[in-house]
């Protein structure tokens, strides 16, 4: 910069030498006074000394925009985003400053999201291979079981139910898995229509149904007639399936779960109340996380995907999940689900 700048100068002052002895040489052509040629001299000197001051201050303010640049840049480097221009001038470089200092940020959050992402899918990796190591041992120690010759036929009857109910809990969790990534990754998206959130709820019950009769667990469902909501209805009915499931598994036998639909200005609220075990309140913000299993559910087949999933379900199409719970005396999941006129 600095060479380029003395180039300039000395372009700029040889040019003006140029210019001022051609003025001289024809005053003395025209045989002008002394008085006039000493005053035309002087002022040729003065405007030389003006224009080179001119030019010196110019380089020196440049240098230090310059140098400052370069320190806001360095403080960036450096990760202290310091604020060398002041930013109550409305100038070319407080704006510079400002514009240079919002890139930075906006850098800096997208490494920080790029790195909660490579964090995420590493423990999501770690959790998969978690989750899949029982069944697949289990898997392999029956198997290896049915091999021996000498097996009787009770034993060989027993170890191939439990290899038959470890396929099938091996089946299931892929499958949940699967789900799960796909939705976390974006390779699934929410696709909302307008439709009945009663059928969609009814259809979900359905489902459940058996699983509840097997217990002995009975399903109350109460409503509003007709609510059009703009919803996925697929996921949607996923997600209350996977809230009912969680009723299921954790209400006693001869226990009852009560599911019902109120429809408000913004938002539907689906219910669905049960009398189980319930929830202890140190575990209730815990427990939509992924893979949480409560301490006292040990007992319980499951590998805490269920309301992960719901809740992510809902989420992605505008909504949240509500959770009261006492323990010994129940729970209660609120689904809530934007109307057509709030979308």
């Amino acid at each position: 910069m600095r060479s380029s700048f003395t180039r300039i100068i000395i372009a700029s002052s040889a040019l003006y030498a140029i210019a001022c002895g051609l003025f001289i040489f024809l005053l003395m052509q025209y045989e002008a006074s002394r008085a006039i040629i000493a005053l035309s001299v002087l002022f040729v000197l003065a405007a030389a000394g003006i224009f080179t001051g001119f030019m010196l201050s110019i380089r020196n303010q440049m240098s230090s925009i310059l140098s400052k640049l370069s320190l806001t840049i360095q403080s960036i480097i450096d990760r202290q985003d310091s604020e060398l221009f002041p930013v109550s001038e409305d100038n070319l470089l407080s704006k510079l400053q400002e514009q240079v200092l919002k890139l930075s940020g906006i850098l800096r959050m997208q490494k920080q999201r790029y790195k909660e992402e490579s964090e995420e899918v590493k423990s999501l990796i770690s959790d998969i291979a978690h989750q899949l190591k029982t069944p697949l041992a289990n898997l392999t120690i029956y198997n290896g079981l049915l091999m021996d010759s000498g097996l009787t036929t009770d034993k060989r009857q027993e170890f191939t139910r439990i290899l038959q109910s470890q396929t099938e809990k091996l089946t299931w969790l892929m499958d949940n898995l699967i789900k799960m990534s796909r939705l976390e990754s974006g390779i699934i998206t929410i696709q909302t229509q307008k439709h009945d959130i009663g059928q969609t709820v009814f259809a979900a019950i359905k489902q459940m149904y058996p699983h509840a009769e097997k217990k002995n667990v009975e399903i109350q469902f109460s409503g509003e007639q007709r609510i059009e909501l703009m919803h996925d209805v697929k996921w949607t009915g996923e997600a209350i399936v996977n809230v009912l499931d969680n009723a299921v598994k954790y209400t006693d036998e001869a226990g009852v779960i009560k599911v019902s639909i109120h429809k408000y200005e913004l938002f539907a609220r689906i219910d669905i109340e049960d009398n189980g075990k319930g929830i202890p309140e140190h575990e209730v913000s815990q427990i939509f996380k992924r893979f949480y299993r409560g301490a006292d559910v040990t007992d319980t087949h499951g590998v805490g995907i269920g309301l992960y999933l719901a809740r992510k379900i809902i989420t992605e199409q505008g909504g949240y999940i509500k959770l009261s719970s006492e323990w010994g005396k129940g729970s209660l999941f609120s689904i809530f689900v934007p109307v057509c006129d709030s979308l």
